[in-house]
Formats: C-alpha cells, structure tokens, sequence
C-alpha cells in the first residue's frame, strides 16, 4: 500500500512541476523552452525525502522485532509455569510412583529442577530433603554445598538450604523422618516445619506438633541456625560442633538428633537420633521428606481460582 503510494506521488512530481514552469499545459500545439532543471531538483528532493521515509519504516520494523524477542521469553517462562508441578504431590499424581521428577517453585527459580518424591509413605507426595544410606558421600562440607545441595537424587541426597527455605516459606510443610536402627524402622513426625532465610542463619524456624515411634529427638534444635565446619552458629563455647561432629546441622549446644553426621561411625559421630533409639550405634537409614499441608492445599487451591 505505501509503495503504491509513494509510486503515485512520484507520477504526479514528474509532471506537475513542468506544468508550472512553462506556465501552460503541455500539448502539440505549444512549445516551451524552459529547462528541465527545477524538475530534476524536485525529483531529487523527492527522492531524498522517501530515502528517509525508507529509513524510519526500517527502524520502525526493526524497534517491533526487538521487542518481540524480548517478549518471547516471557512467553515461554509463563508456559513453563502452568505446565510444571510445583511438588510431589502434582508431580506424582499420575504414576503413584516413587523416583525423581521435575518441578518449578516461584520462589526459588521459574526454571525446573529434578526432585525425589516418595510415593511409599503414608499416601506419598512426599519431597526428599535429605537421605543417608551409605557412606558413599561425605557430608562434612562447607557452608556453600550445604546451602546449593549435593549429592545423588535416588541415593545419599541434601537438597540445599536455599531451596529448604523456599519450599517451606512460601506454603506451609510437613515433616516426616524415617529411619532404621538395628533391623526395626523407626520415624518421626511434625504437623509443621519451616527454615529461614540465609541473612537469618537458615534457622530451625518452626517446628510442629510431633507424633511417631522414635522420639522427639529434633525438639532441642528449634530455634538454632544451621552450622557448617566454615560457620560455626552453635552456642557451644568450646568448639565448633559441625566440625567437631563432621557434618552441618542445626547445632546447639552440640545435639539430640545429627542426621547428617558420619555414616557408620560408633559412639558420638554417627548418624544419630538421641532419644529411644540410636545412642550408640550409627542409624543405617535416615530419610527426611517434606508435603505440603492441608491448609497449604486449601490455600493453594483458592489462589488458582
């Protein structure tokens, strides 16, 4: 449509300054002598004038281009949102089965990570934070692999406290422990856990109502920021306990439960649960897996309405 335009206007250039010029229409009967220069100044007028029109409509086209690709993206992040599961229990729902899947969690990133959920414990849902069944990694690491995680999924697993943070700030989350001690399984329950930020010292914030076979063994560390063998947020005055006891946890004055400690190690370096269970020897099984509550559910289903 502007090319015919512009096609249009240039017809009309070439004769309309003749006309002028010579005063008269142009026709077989009439002669004119005046020269073609004021019309070949007007064309190249023209002609320079359209040049620039040219050039706008490019950087018009170009400014549209721009902002489509930087749009694109957005698109893309808002699809990834709505078609990744945001916990196991949506990652899960169809299969039932225990083993790693990809999730999104707005908090912490829009990108998907790969989780563990467990599908075998009282109905499944559950997200592994933890697991020790080997000695196959070590656990005495420093307060960055502590906070970014490390590990293999389906074997000996932290998840990072950053992404503890964010699960359990952003909707409320149960806590469910299982364990094994000479040959018997053993868990520990609680209606509500929540670790704080890393400005705070990622805290035991919040721990819920306890319920299960292997005692209250987490109690004593309500309140405590989390220590590595480079940070040290006990209150024992006389050493450090993450270094003191190989591994990081949310220590105190030193501990009751260190599920993070050295995997077969006999007496006070172990993988302990102080409380019934776990005073000497080494737990040949620790599992800690978080779900979202009930009211976490609710709120989450009234905010997708």
């Amino acid at each position: 449509m502007l090319r015919s335009i512009l096609f249009l206007l240039l017809h009309y250039l070439f004769w309309f300054p003749i006309k002028n010029v010579c005063g008269e229409d142009l026709d077989t009967s009439t002669i004119c002598d005046c020269t073609f220069e004021v019309q070949i100044d007007v064309v190249k007028k023209f002609l320079e004038e359209l040049q620039a029109v040219r050039k706008r409509e490019d950087d018009i086209l170009a400014q549209v281009t721009l902002i489509k690709t930087k749009l694109q993206p957005v698109g893309e992040q808002e699809s990834v949102r709505k078609s990744v599961p945001s916990s196991c229990l949506e990652a899960a729902a169809e299969t039932f089965k225990s083993g790693v899947y990809n999730i999104t969690l707005e908090k912490f990133s829009v990108t998907p990570f790969a989780v563990y959920c467990n599908e075998e414990v009282d109905n499944g849902g559950w997200l592994v934070i933890q697991r020790r069944v080997s000695d196959a990694v070590d656990f005495d690491r420093d307060w960055g692999e502590y906070k970014n995680g490390f590990g293999v999924l389906d074997e000996n697993y932290w998840i990072g406290l950053e992404k503890l943070h964010a699960f359990t700030s952003s909707c409320q989350h149960e806590l469910y422990i299982e364990m094994q001690y000479s040959g018997e399984s053993y868990y520990a329950r609680y209606s509500e856990f929540v670790v704080g930020g890393e400005f705070e010292g990622y805290p035991l914030k919040i721990l819920g109502t306890y319920a299960g076979t292997a005692g209250n063994g987490l109690k004593y560390h309500v309140g405590m920021k989390f220590s590595t063998r480079d940070q040290d947020n006990d209150i024992y005055s006389l050493d450090n306990c993450a270094a003191l006891f190989e591994g990081g946890w949310w220590f105190k004055e030193c501990y009751h439960s260190h599920l993070n400690g050295v995997y077969g190690a006999q007496k006070i370096k172990g993988i302990k649960w102080h409380s019934s269970i776990a005073r000497d020897e080494s737990l040949k099984l620790a599992q800690m897996m978080i779900r979202p509550t009930v009211k976490c559910l609710r709120r989450m289903s009234l905010k997708a309405k």
